[in-house]
């Protein structure tokens, strides 16, 4: 059985080739008969090494209630070239991945193989293998349309994404960050299951978003087009960071107690950002499978005072997850003091299920300040 989600496109969100809004209830192929990805943490640096030496994009626009939201993200077929590429001997043109080892090394080519496997074919989901990173799903479009209009959630310093793919929330945030005149420090973690979905699209968008806040003229708008990726452009774009003391990392494996650990872990490069301030999710409780470690993870990596953030349809249906089933699940866990509460809801044409914004923080009298952000 396969799992695909079919998702109804929003008439408001432009769409371009084959890099679409992805459907509402995801294909899910049958899990796979292997051990999780052990989660690992990637630096900036590293992913850069791997851009190509031109990315095809379009341009996503999301309209919101006072403006037009504009995101570049990689063209689909654009990964697919570059797959094929690095499967043919990695040319010049498509810089093969490092690995830190060869147990590494074995599980990128496996990820690869399915990532090929997934865009010729008919799965949005193979568990334990591909996750559905490579395309934007309906909920992260939400996600953003409730940050634009909301801006305390500009305030946060540290926040962390989790099940990112292409990240249109992190890029929005992003934006406002490398625009903002007055921003301090800012730190933004990426994380998704596949490695191969942070290096050929998240920091692909991250590396675009960046070009579009400092260079506008290289970006066309509104259908996009393709961009030189030159060894100055790269070189730019880590010392531009570096200057506007913003933060950027990439998290690769699976939820679960060891990615706390590794969040947690005093050891990592870039552990003083946590607790983070705001933890993301979009399109993440689809399944009860994976619901559990997810809502561990989310709820581990909030501080005291943090805001977590949850997209998600009401109900998947044949697939099982549910806001309820994860509200439930939080509320339940006790002595921690966690609270949900609806913050937004989103109507769908044609028939579609409707979305739900999900805020989690503690309660009141377990964190021992003001209470709800109104």
């Amino acid at each position: 059985m396969s799992f695909r989600f079919n998702f109804s496109n929003a008439s408001d969100v432009s769409l371009n080739g084959d890099n679409v809004i992805a459907p509402e209830i995801p294909h899910i192929a049958p899990p796979a008969p292997q051990a999780a990805a052990p989660p690992r943490f990637h630096t900036l640096e590293e992913l850069v090494s791997t851009l190509p030496l031109n990315i095809s994009y379009s341009i996503l626009t999301i309209a919101n209630s006072s403006n037009a939201i504009h995101i570049p993200r990689r063209e689909l077929y654009d990964v697919r070239m570059q797959l094929m590429a690095e499967d043919d001997g990695n040319p010049a043109d498509a810089p093969a991945p490092q690995s830190a080892s060869a147990e590494c090394s074995g599980e990128q080519e496996k990820e690869r193989t399915a990532l090929l496997t997934f865009i010729n074919g008919n799965e949005d989901v193979r568990p334990g293998v591909y996750e559905g990173g490579l395309k934007s799903w309906e909920c992260s479009v939400d996600l953003v349309r409730y940050l634009s209009s909301h801006p305390d959630a500009l305030h946060h310093c540290s926040v962390l994404e989790l099940g990112c793919g292409t990240s249109l929330p992190s890029l929005y945030l992003l934006r406002q960050a490398l625009e903002s005149a007055t921003a301090g420090a800012y730190t933004l973690h990426l994380a998704d299951y596949n490695y191969s979905v942070l290096r050929l699209v998240t920091l692909p968008n991250v590396f675009l978003t960046w070009v579009f806040a400092t260079s506008p003229h290289l970006v066309t708008l509104p259908s996009g087009g393709d961009l030189d990726v030159t060894a100055e452009l790269k070189a730019s774009f880590l010392s531009s960071l570096q200057s506007a003391n913003i933060d950027i990392g990439f998290i690769s494996g699976a939820w679960g107690a060891e990615m706390l650990s590794l969040l947690s872990s005093d050891s990592h490069p870039h552990s003083a950002c946590r607790p983070y301030d705001l933890v993301l999710g979009s399109e993440t409780i689809y399944e009860p499978r994976t619901m559990g470690a997810f809502a561990n993870v989310f709820l581990g990596a909030l501080g005291p005072s943090g805001r977590g953030l949850v997209s998600a349809k009401r109900m998947y249906f044949g697939v099982g997850g549910s806001v309820a089933g994860f509200r439930e699940l939080v509320e339940r866990r006790d002595g921690e003091g966690w609270q949900v509460r609806e913050v937004d809801a989103v109507g769908r044409e044609k028939g579609g299920v409707g979305g739900v914004i999900l805020e989690v923080k503690k309660a009141v009298e377990a964190r021992g300040d003001m209470g709800w952000d109104m």
